[in-house]
């Protein structure tokens, strides 16, 4: 630690690997990706709700982008890993759990697309920035990215983590905080 006085603080390695790139909507997030997808045929997208699942694939649909294109988490193998890069397509409430499905991971960034809209931003107070963001003349599909909002976000996952008694299984975001977090009043 003292030889470490003047030098740049470690990263943790765990925290790096992951880059988020927030939006305003969901449906800013939702044309970033299927553009991400059309320049970049070697992407995937994991979503780690069936609801999530189900609106990506109806929207890649529409603008002529494989349905394959997106997984559930759970459907990722390790024969996929070596074959494509994979975003993420939206934050699991538990950071825990997205560190646990990369740990083995030979991809050593990650991009996770965010959108303020989303179940999880508005329980980390996203109803607050929005109105900041437009304010400082903001567009919808321009995003914040920067190692501080990755941070904030993981900060604000470990607080929800705290929070959860007993975690159930949910069908989109917005189910699982409902069923799981439970601040103390």
């Amino acid at each position: 630690m003292l030889f470490n006085l003047f030098g740049k603080k470690e990263e943790n390695e765990a925290e790096s690997i992951f880059t988020d790139r927030c939006y305003m909507s969901t449906n800013a997030k939702l044309r970033a990706c299927a553009k991400a997808a059309q320049e970049n045929r070697a992407i995937f997208f994991v979503c780690w709700f069936p609801k999530t699942l189900e609106l990506f694939k109806d929207f890649f649909a529409g603008q002529g982008i494989s349905e394959e294109r997106v997984k559930l988490a759970r459907e990722i193998n390790d024969s996929m890993l070596h074959h494509k890069a994979f975003s993420f397509a939206e934050h699991y409430p538990l950071h825990g759990k997205e560190l646990e499905l990369v740990k083995n991971w030979p991809q050593k960034k990650i991009i996770v697309y965010s959108a303020m809209d989303e179940p999880l931003f508005k329980h980390l107070g996203s109803d607050k920035m929005l109105p900041l963001m437009k304010l400082l003349g903001m567009k919808e599909d321009e995003a914040i990215e920067h190692s501080f909002v990755t941070k904030s976000i993981i900060k604000g996952q470990a607080k929800i983590a705290a929070a959860v008694p007993l975690e159930q299984a949910a069908n989109s975001q917005e189910e699982w905080m409902e069923r799981n977090y439970k601040p103390s009043a």
